[in-house]
């Protein structure tokens, strides 16, 4: 099998401890897949009984699975989505996706960087252990200023998104702002990721609290905030903190999602653009575990394993 996101069936299972759970997440990719043989399916639970370690981690990508919720089969989507039956008008928008494209690079050229403590380009992510031995993990293209006080640990999210677990500190609580939005957290881990006036706050552990131009809000471990400033408050949801935040491990997880969201956050990762040519493709429901360090190799995956074709130009690829 040469799909990077499945793990090969027919090799013997020599993976790390600590990748234990990305491999039992690409088993449940394979399960679900619609292309798994009797052989492989058999070859997973062999893996599956080998060792206690390997049957919790398969127990614990069945629950992840499930709470990612998939909605209908890809089979279904590859059915529904016949290539031939999609229109080919995309390349009228193709010199405007180009235009736009070179600017989001000349804009990010201009962005000024140097006014942050520290920031990552795109496609880059940093770790960081600020004084006080609190840990901040920043996504690409992202960027963060620290201002510690005698009072307070208060860390700004100039852009993009970070991974924040704080360190105990019964003096001074540890608050992240974003525009006019404050989180304040004891302990923990949470993610907070900023584009333009819209925030998005997943609480993978412990507690945070949400302020600002609305009423406060308690968020517990495995939920998610969105917000959109000047937009009513809408209620936390429940979800799987852990898939959500897998990009700290390097992985993009996704489940029956529309290829529309999932090239949204591929693109995120590289220089740019990537363009669905319809909104009938954009709706095709995509399945695996995408490896943020090689997004060419995640868009040359999607061609194998779905019903689509990729047309490359200088700063911009065109799925269609």
């Amino acid at each position: 099998m040469n799909d990077p996101f499945l793990p090969a069936a027919d090799a013997a299972m020599t993976e790390h401890p600590e990748n234990l759970e990305d491999t039992a997440i690409d088993w449940l990719v394979l399960l679900h897949s619609g292309q798994a043989t009797a052989a492989q399916r058999l070859a997973f639970q062999r893996w599956r009984q080998s060792s206690p370690a390997h049957a919790r981690a398969a127990d614990e990508a069945q629950r992840l699975w499930g709470d990612l919720g998939q909605t209908r089969s890809a089979q279904q989507y590859r059915q529904d989505a016949s290539p031939a039956a999609r229109p080919r008008r995309w390349w009228p928008a193709v010199a405007a996706s180009v235009l736009l494209a070179l600017g989001s690079v000349i804009g990010w050229q201009q962005w000024p960087a140097w006014t942050s403590d520290y920031y990552t380009a795109v496609g880059q992510q940093q770790s960081l252990t600020l004084a006080d031995g609190s840990r901040v993990t920043l996504n690409s293209a992202s960027a963060l200023s620290v201002a510690y006080s005698a009072n307070e640990r208060r860390v700004i999210l100039e852009r993009g998104e970070a991974l924040f677990e704080p360190a105990a500190d019964g003096q001074r609580p540890f608050v992240v702002q974003a525009r006019a939005e404050q989180l304040h957290s004891a302990a923990g881990a949470f993610s907070v990721r900023r584009e333009g006036d819209r925030l998005t706050v997943v609480v993978r552990e412990g507690q945070v609290q949400f302020t600002g131009e609305h009423a406060p809000v308690l968020l517990q471990a495995d939920q998610r905030l969105q917000y959109q400033a000047g937009q009513p408050l809408l209620a936390q949801q429940s979800v799987d903190a852990a898939s959500l935040t897998a990009w700290q491990r390097g992985k993009l997880i996704f489940n029956g999602r529309p290829l529309g969201e999932v090239i949204g956050e591929l693109e995120r990762y590289q220089q740019g653009r990537i363009l669905v040519s319809d909104d009938q493709l954009a709706r095709l429901a995509i399945s695996g575990v995408f490896d943020l360090n090689d997004p060419q190799g995640s868009l040359r995956t999607l061609q194998q394993r779905y019903p689509l074709q990729i047309t490359y130009l200088p700063w911009l690829a065109v799925l269609h």
